[in-house]
């Protein structure tokens, strides 16, 4: 029944363009600037994250599997820096830095979470002097204009060699005009420290509500903190914080239904409610270190030598299905659930949910003490490398080594540094298609976004869009939401569109067929709705004889005067048939 409605809509989609095409071909409508996307070719053009069209052409839907983002973030604990790496090109592409001084001993980063939008979380350990952990916000793809030159201060490859050093990394702060200390990298949102009194920042995930889960270590406590300017969000009761008594909080994911799951460096599961704030635990089989979780379940890295446990919060038992042996400390999950474990004596492992190992490849040369492992957009594996401060990359599919690349120093990060779980864990799965599309004029006026799709109940298509004169100007803007064939307001020669397309909790993707950008109608379009019919016109006719201002829409011919010609011009540029509103 399904395929019979995506047919119906593919062809009424089809009949759609045509009868559109001729409209304006037979009306002599003619936009500034218009693209339409609707073929491989055309999607192809724009940046595709969980989504593809290769599972059926000529159509975007979202992956089924799920995958991680283009980039990833590491953090290197020793210099207090986060590297950006885009996994397609093989190259660290910008270094953020973490905390005011430099070296250890200073903020050693090492939790990361990243959101939706691939925006990256960075949590300070601090574990050197009594200042409460520090969190950051590193934007992904948009940037805080501080100085408000138009241009983006930040990290990036000048000398394009895939390593940032040197000037190639800003420091932490500097001095803007008026003195004042501001954040030098403008992609660093903003910076903020955990409530006083606190200490040892060792737990960082988000929650479905996009909400920051931070745990401190010392005083074993989860606080809520709101990801737009990292303030603490009291809990329901009033409370600042999550207080739990029976473990202390080491690296944590939070599932579907807002239940945090915590490792705690023991054999105890920690378990916090994030609606309501009620803490639990479990006791399960030998000392955990890393935590992720798939297909419901929760997995943990297992030290004691079983590579890793599973917990079924569904009968609250525990299982130690994996085929292989050995202590591990970093662990991640796959779109299909399978279990990516890092051996500390070398190499990483794969294993189906169930434990049956898959394959397994020994360290690459000119490695040393194999850690944290991520999966990137095309589901390739990055094994974190701390005596060696690098990484190693894997196919995903068999194992076959792919690389091994530079990292700062001491790369300690084992959570997920991908976005893999928020896309396809924490929330129903989703993908998105950003494209930029080039009108050639300076100022251009866009009018309106249409597409065609085919929205399962429950699932979603939502796009954004925003605009500039130059490409490298659009990071500073801010996405806003538009709604399908309806007219907002945005200038400059380039747009940029961004199109989420989020599965329903049966897991049913929505599609995307075709998407029209237009900019927008000016001459005849007199109430500026983005349309020319009749209330056009009429508007027009009740200005017969009138003196047009500047850049009247009424003076269709332009020849400085309202008149019935105007009239007549205006109607062979209707929208519609018979200029129907």
């Amino acid at each position: 029944m399904k395929n019979e409605r995506q047919t119906q809509s593919r062809s009424g989609r089809k009949e759609k363009l045509i009868v559109m095409a001729c409209v304006a071909l037979c009306s002599g409508t003619a936009l500034a600037a218009s693209k339409t996307y609707t073929l491989d070719a055309d999607f192809s053009l724009g940046i595709l994250e969980n989504l593809n069209y290769t599972a059926v052409s000529n159509q975007l839907q979202v992956n089924l599997v799920g995958a991680g983002s283009k980039y990833i973030f590491v953090a290197n604990h020793n210099e207090d820096t986060v590297s950006k790496f885009d996994t397609e090109l093989n190259k660290e592409v910008a270094r953020y830095r973490t905390f005011a001084g430099t070296g250890n001993g200073g903020g050693n980063p090492s939790r990361i979470a990243i959101d939706v939008d691939g925006n990256a979380y960075v949590l300070n350990r601090e574990p050197g002097h009594n200042n409460p952990p520090q969190l950051l916000k590193i934007l992904v793809d948009t940037a805080v204009d501080r100085n408000s030159n138009g241009i983006i201060e930040t990290s990036t490859d000048l000398n394009n060699d895939g390593i940032i050093s040197g000037a190639e990394i800003l420091p932490f702060t500097a001095n803007n005009d008026a003195g004042d200390a501001v954040f030098a990298d403008e992609r660093i949102a903003w910076a903020k420290r955990l409530p006083a009194g606190t200490s040892f920042g060792r737990s960082l995930c988000i929650a479905p509500d996009g909400k920051i889960w931070a745990g401190v270590w010392n005083q074993a406590r989860y606080y809520r903190i709101d990801p737009s300017n990292g303030n603490v969000i009291p809990l329901a009761n009033g409370s600042p914080f999550v207080q739990m008594t029976a473990w202390n909080p080491y690296g944590c994911t939070v599932d579907k239904n807002g239940i945090l799951w915590s490792a705690t460096l023991s054999q105890r599961l920690g378990r916090v409610d994030t609606a309501t704030g009620a803490v639990s635990h479990f006791d399960g089989p030998g000392s955990t270190y890393g935590i992720s979780q798939g297909g419901g379940k929760v997995f943990q890295a297992n030290t004691s030598g079983s590579t890793f446990h599973v917990f079924d919060p569904s009968t609250n038992t525990f299982a130690s299905p994996a085929a292989l042996s050995f202590g591990s400390y970093g662990i991640a999950v796959d779109g299909a659930g399978n279990v990516l474990s890092s051996n500390p004596n070398g190499g990483v492992a794969k294993h189906s949910p169930t434990g049956t190992l898959l394959w397994q490849r020994g360290a690459q040369a000119g490695t040393s003490f194999p850690f944290g492992v991520m999966i990137d957009g095309n589901n390739d594996v990055w094994v974190m490398n701390l005596n060696t401060n690098n990484m190693s990359k894997y196919k995903g599919t068999d194992g076959t080594p792919l690389g091994l690349f530079p990292t700062g120093a001491y790369p300690y990060v084992y959570t997920d540094g991908s976005g893999l779980t928020t896309k396809n864990t924490t929330n129903n799965k989703q993908g998105t298609w950003t494209v930029v599309y080039d009108s050639a004029a300076a100022g251009t006026q866009w009018g309106k976004v249409n597409w065609s799709d085919f929205v399962p109940g429950g699932a979603s298509v939502e796009v954004s869009t925003r605009a500039a004169d130059t490409q490298a100007a659009l990071d500073l803007q801010a996405y806003m939401p538009v709604t399908k064939n309806t007219s907002f307001a945005a200038a400059g020669r380039f747009i940029q569109v961004r199109t989420r397309m989020v599965n329903n909790t049966n897991n049913e993707s929505p599609i995307l067929f075709d998407l029209t950008i237009n900019s927008k109608v000016l001459v005849c379009d007199v109430d500026g709705d983005g349309d020319i019919d009749t209330a056009d016109l009429g508007l027009i006719r009740a200005g017969v004889g009138l003196v047009p201002v500047a850049n009247d829409p009424r003076d269709a011919n332009g020849d400085g005067k309202i008149t019935i010609n105007d009239v007549r011009a205006c109607t062979l540029k209707c929208t519609k048939a018979a200029c129907a509103p």
